[in-house]
């Protein structure tokens, strides 16, 4: 591409006075097709400069600044078409695109709906908007605009599609799967058509299907890293580890530059939380970014705390631990808002209508609507409790609902944005030397980790190791994390603990039937009998769930992704878990809950230390059982229990950045 300052250019500008202005367009549009940028631009720049207003003209160069990332100059550019020709719908489509870019979602839309009133039939700009639509989460609007757009034009695959994703977001997966297959149809080599059938497949926990339609469309499309991605979550669900070699660049690279991706997942695969902070800065600022609105709240009242999750039902982990919040809040001093997302209320939803002084269900609304309701309810602080996590809605926090902002508990690391305020941690979780990592402010707890259901004896059941299928007389290893926390590093480990500790078991949690047949394939290479690999079903009652944790000897802990609640879970029905401390949030969980309850010993730094640790308390079964029942002991009188004092430390955290903003 030659510069802007080439002589030859400069002579070919120059030369104009014989030629008309469609001449002077054409070759504009000439230069433009075979790449010579720079030329192209000085063709449209003199264009401009002389008052040719053609529409290819304008909408050609705004595109070019597209492309430069000038999204400010292509607006003026646009805007400036637009005075003299209100009625070109091409460029409202254009100027509209680059507003959205911008995080001017607003503005968009109203852009677009201008272009509507110019041709309420122009099926192109029914397909945009539709895509605005899905960009504001509106996906019943989304779902009309494109019926419209494809009665008007049924060849168009890429309206199909969206239509298939607006249709998977309303949770009518058969209807989605319909509408995603007639785009492959129509083009059949399409990547985004493979991508979104395989999410499908994933979300229908059809996980091999969906790893088939993720290569097909990796095979069409190898750099898109969306599609990298997914092959990445859906093979860890699974626990199939047999790569292909690019999988370890994918995981060292991806969303680190180009196209970003959910950071959520890297969490499994790459205990850096440098790397955590550069994906979550690029993933929200090319997907959640918005235009900002200052919020000041009222004063001389009690101060408003509004709760955001999809979360809110049953065997749901954040179910275990935030009622007991709820419940112990001063309502003296605080009124507690809680907005719901989530997707199938049932009774645990009920139990937090009946807990909180207001209880809005904002499932159904699209983003205006939201964030209209949010902000008329004059909240003082916000709190985000899930982050990048499935069915969140990031949106709500970047257009500011609130003057503080806060994420806390339910994302194990930074947003990535300034437009959170405030993350909680202690100082197991994020140490000083690691506050850097975070774009929040770092406010600290004396402990992290929630209290976790209630500790009397009567809430846990008796049961027995033949109800579960466990020899009486082996030693259990425990670890109820969801199978997708496994890597081949703690397996390893797991897997020559078996071959040292004679009449010892492995007791994982079912995930999916693909992860069991897999990891007992792992077992087999590694020398060891798949059948000491037990497998524990998921329990509708949670008080058999809780006490199962009793029958096994010591929990092992996966590494980079941290049991969380289920660390929590095991420790309060009095089953030591072992740890290894990493460096980013998601690896320190464990040990942040391990220190609150002073089980450092159960902490260790690497992994070597954490085998000899964990071969050391296998053979040394009477101090591990001193453990058990010291908690046993901490059941009725600790921070695995105590919510009161864990709510009161919470709300001095409330009331100290509420403070520091007057």
């Amino acid at each position: 591409m030659k510069g802007f300052g080439s002589t030859n250019n400069q002579k070919k500008i120059n030369n104009l006075t014989n030629l008309t202005n469609e001449q002077i367009v054409s070759l504009g549009i000439k230069y433009h097709s075979q790449g010579n940028i720079s030329l192209a631009i000085k063709y449209y720049q003199h264009c401009i400069e002389n008052n040719i207003n053609e529409e290819r003209v304008f909408s050609n160069y705004g595109i070019i600044l597209r492309n430069l990332d000038k999204l400010h100059e292509a607006e003026t550019i646009l805007k400036k078409y637009i005075s003299v020709n209100p009625s070109s719908v091409v460029t409202h489509n254009n100027l509209s695109g680059i507003l959205k870019e911008l995080g001017r979602y607003k503005e968009a839309e109203t852009i677009l709906k201008k272009s509507l009133e110019i041709d309420p039939n122009n099926a192109n700009s029914l397909y945009n908007f539709g895509c605005l639509m899905i960009d504001l989460r509106n996906y019943k609007e989304a779902e009309l605009i494109f019926r419209k757009s494809i009665s008007l034009n049924q060849n168009n695959s890429e309206a199909y599609l969206n239509l298939g994703i607006v249709m998977r977001n309303l949770g009518q997966l058969d209807e989605a799967f319909i509408y995603i297959s007639k785009a492959l149809k129509i083009k059949p080599n399409n990547a985004l058509g493979f991508l979104n059938k395989g999410i499908v497949y994933r979300e229908l926990k059809e996980y091999k299907l969906a790893i088939e339609c993720f290569y097909k469309a990796y095979e069409i499309e190898s750099v898109l890293p969306a599609i990298k991605y997914e092959i990445l979550t859906c093979k860890g669900l699974i626990c199939d580890w047999n790569h292909i070699p690019e999988i370890d660049n994918w995981v060292k690279n991806l969303g680190l530059s180009g196209e970003s991706v959910n950071p959520l997942n890297f969490f499994l695969y790459d205990d850096n939380p440098l790397n955590h902070l550069k994906r979550s800065k690029r993933f929200f600022n090319q997907h959640h970014k918005r235009k900002e609105l200052k919020i000041i709240s009222p004063k001389n009242r009690k101060i408003r705390i509004g709760y955001f999750s999809a979360d809110f039902k049953v065997n749901h982990p954040l179910m275990n631990l935030f009622p007991s919040i709820i419940t112990s809040h001063d309502r003296n001093k605080f009124e507690i808002y809680i907005y719901s997302f989530t997707p199938n209320e049932d009774k645990f939803t009920n139990i937090l209508k009946n807990l909180a002084n207001v209880f809005k269900d904002i499932k159904n609304l699209s983003e205006n609507q939201t964030i209209k309701t949010v902000r008329e309810d004059d909240l003082d602080i916000a709190v985000d409790l899930m982050g990048y996590t499935s069915n969140s809605r990031t949106y709500i926090f970047s257009n500011r609902v609130a003057p503080i902002q806060v994420n806390y508990l339910g994302y194990p690391g930074t947003m990535g944005s300034k437009i959170y305020d405030y993350i909680l941690g202690d100082e197991i979780l994020i140490p000083k030397k690691f506050e850097k990592f975070y774009t929040e402010k770092v406010m600290k707890l004396s402990n992290f980790f929630p209290p976790n259901l209630p500790a009397s004896e009567d809430f846990f059941e008796k049961v027995t190791r033949e109800e579960f299928n466990i020899p009486n007389n082996a030693f259990v290893f425990t670890c109820f994390n969801h199978n997708k926390k496994i890597t081949k590093r703690e397996f390893d480990i797991w897997m020559r603990l078996l071959n040292e500790v004679q009449d010892s078991v492995l007791w994982l949690q079912k995930s999916n039937d693909f992860s069991i047949v897999n990891l007992k394939k792992e077992a087999v290479k590694r020398n060891i009998n798949p059948k000491r690999l037990i497998f524990a079903n998921k329990l509708k009652s949670l008080k058999r769930h809780l006490a199962r944790y009793s029958l096994g000897d010591l929990g092992l802990d996966t590494f980079n992704y941290n049991g969380h609640t289920t660390t929590s879970d095991a420790l309060n029905s009095g089953l030591p878990v072992l740890t290894k401390i990493g460096k980013s949030f998601s690896a320190r969980v464990s040990a942040s809950i391990l220190n609150s309850i002073n089980l450092n010993e159960f902490i260790t730094t690497n992994e070597k230390a954490y085998e000899d640790k964990a071969l050391y308390f296998a053979r040394n079964r009477v101090e591990l059982n001193k453990t058990k029942n010291l908690l046993h002991s901490l059941k009725k009188d600790s921070s695995l229990s105590n919510a009161k004092e864990y709510t009161k430390d919470l709300e001095k955290i409330y009331l100290e950045i509420i403070s520091s903003k007057d």
